[in-house]
């Protein structure tokens, strides 16, 4: 036995190009090199000497209920199109399902009003449709009887090159998404040494404000006065206080928890953005428990959550609805209190929810979102012991964290 099918003998020349063209879909470095190959594939299809008219490229992928066919007419240089459900979309589905080629003759003379002439712009009267691994390779003539049996054979080994040129699309398409990832990670290395620095920076003359403002307070101030400068006090501490967990987030030092007051951490995150909000038109309602056991934390990181949940809601209110709503709600419930907030905007589709925490996953424009947010705050949540989830709602978003009570914290409430 020799191993060489009936195609080796036909077509002596195709063993050596099919390598060839093995070789250029591999040797691609960039998505965009995929005509180049394609044309390759047009040649050799050229060179099988078939009287096709037309050759189209069919990309098949299932759906609910279904499939989804896009293509293109290859050698024309026509970009991609979808396939309108109809005869032509069954029977390609079919090609593609079964696995198995379509050689057909579609009349014998005479004009057609069949749909491939009104897609394709010229008589077709036969027909050969191969399938590979994630559609079909078609090709069409305006002669009858252009096609036979022993033309599937070659033409197949021509579509598995489709099927290669496929996945090596797909590597690329991960490898620079892993790529873009990696640059990201790197930007925010360089942030983070950036923020340090500044920290520093800013501490240096708030430990001065701070100390004036006390040596202030010591001496017999106007009251006006004396409220004045208690402001810029407690407005430095603030800063300072914001600069010292930038440092502990970015030196990635573990966090120190405390015992605090859930409903009152809220109301003074909460305060940071009422203004913002109100002077967007949205809505901002609070609905917190009475009684609630006070949770062992880290305020800053926690306080961090509520900004970042908020803020969610408000980007996705934004352009939604002439009304947003935002309600923060605090609750006691199987030994968790938990912080939900829930906004009346688009929600989430379905399609995506699995993926919101994963880092550096975004909806937002580019250059609007890191893809972190939420895959911070989720890591914050397991940190404490708790969770972070997706409630379902008929309408809009709600963001639910939940943090264990502590044995201690039920006897302490609010």
């Amino acid at each position: 036995m020799t191993g060489k099918s009936d195609s080796d003998e036909r077509y002596p020349d195709l063993t050596p190009r099919l390598g060839r063209l093995y070789a250029a879909v591999w040797e691609m470095t960039q998505p965009d090199q995929g005509p180049e190959v394609l044309d390759q594939v047009v040649a050799l299809l050229k060179a099988l000497d078939l009287p096709f008219r037309s050759c189209v490229l069919y990309l098949a992928s299932s759906r609910e209920g279904g499939a989804a066919v896009r293509y293109r007419e290859l050698a024309v240089g026509t970009g991609w199109s979808e396939l309108p459900e109809g005869a032509d979309h069954a029977r390609l589905v079919g090609v593609w399902r079964r696995g198995v080629a379509a050689v057909e003759s579609l009349r014998a003379e005479g004009p057609s009003d069949h749909p491939l002439e009104q897609a394709l712009h010229h008589p077709v009267a036969s027909l050969l449709e191969v399938p590979f691994s994630h559609g079909v390779l078609g090709l069409y003539a305006a002669e009858p009887g252009a096609f036979a049996e022993r033309h599937v054979e070659p033409v197949g080994q021509i579509a598995l090159g489709l099927s290669a040129l496929h996945h090596r699309l797909q590597d690329l398409d991960r490898l620079m998404a892993k790529e873009r990832q990696l640059r990201h990670v790197q930007r925010l290395q360089l942030a983070g040494q950036l923020a340090v620095e500044v920290a520093h920076e800013i501490n240096n003359p708030l430990t001065v404000v701070i100390g004036e403002c006390d040596l202030l307070l010591e001496g017999n101030l106007d009251p006006l006065l004396r409220e004045s400068v208690t402001a810029i006090g407690k407005a430095a501490l603030q800063v300072q206080a914001v600069s010292n967990r930038l440092l502990e987030f970015v030196r990635g030092h573990r966090a120190e928890k405390e015992w605090l007051n859930l409903n009152r951490l809220v109301d003074d995150a909460l305060g940071l953005l009422r203004r913002m909000l109100r002077k967007e038109g949205i809505d901002l309602q609070e609905e917190l428990a009475h009684n609630l056991p006070w949770t062992q934390a880290h305020a800053g990181q926690l306080q961090q959550v509520v900004l970042n949940l908020v803020q969610n809601s408000r980007d996705a209110l934004r352009g939604h609805r002439l009304q947003g709503i935002i309600k923060v709600r605090t609750v006691q419930r199987q030994g968790h209190v938990a912080l939900e907030v829930e906004d009346n905007g688009p929600g989430i589709p379905e399609r995506i929810r699995e993926r919101i925490f994963e880092p550096f996953f975004t909806t937002k424009e580019g250059g609007k979102g890191t893809g972190l947010g939420l895959s911070v705050c989720a890591g914050i949540a397991r940190e404490h012991g708790g969770e972070l989830r997706i409630e379902p709602r008929v309408l809009g978003t709600c963001m639910v964290l939940e943090l264990p009570i502590r044995q201690e914290g039920r006897t302490t409430t609010n």
